[in-house]
């Protein structure tokens, strides 16, 4: 084949070549970079050619001793990435988390109303409202 099609992302190459009938594990990707622009395509490898490291990850089996020790290692628990975090106490942020945990029914406009008061900024005010209540589990509109 003397003109590989190419393509823009890593996952659609591979793609291409599971809709071609390749298994995903004899898919190798190919990078090529031409005036600063970078392609990418694939082709099939034999089974037992190619990345024997990744091959080797792939059966469970460590690469090296190196990545037995890293998975060995504790690992620390994940939270998931869309919860927020309480800031550090002493902070701006921290500030305004102390005001809503005094106030738990306040709402935005009466957020910017003490932001304004107390010479915080208006629209960090107002988004370190939504996070807190999103930290509290805090949901839907404050009863009248």
């Amino acid at each position: 084949m003397d003109e590989m099609t190419t393509y823009t992302r890593r996952e659609n190459a591979r793609r291409a070549g599971v809709a071609a009938g390749v298994p995903a594990d004899r898919i190798k990707i190919t990078v090529q970079k031409d005036n600063g622009e970078v392609r990418f395509g694939w082709k099939e490898v034999e089974p037992g050619c190619g990345d024997s490291k990744r091959l080797q990850r792939q059966q469970g089996a460590p690469a090296t001793q190196g990545a037995a020790a890293i998975e060995t290692r504790p690992t620390r628990k994940r939270s998931d990435s869309s919860t927020p975090k309480r800031p550090r106490a002493g902070g701006k942020c921290a500030t305004i988390w102390d005001y809503l945990d005094a106030h738990p029914m306040t709402t935005a406009k009466e957020i910017r109303e003490a932001a304004a008061a107390q010479g915080w900024n208006v629209n960090n005010a107002v988004c370190e409202l939504y996070a807190w209540r999103k930290f509290n589990a805090v949901s839907g509109r404050a009863k009248a």
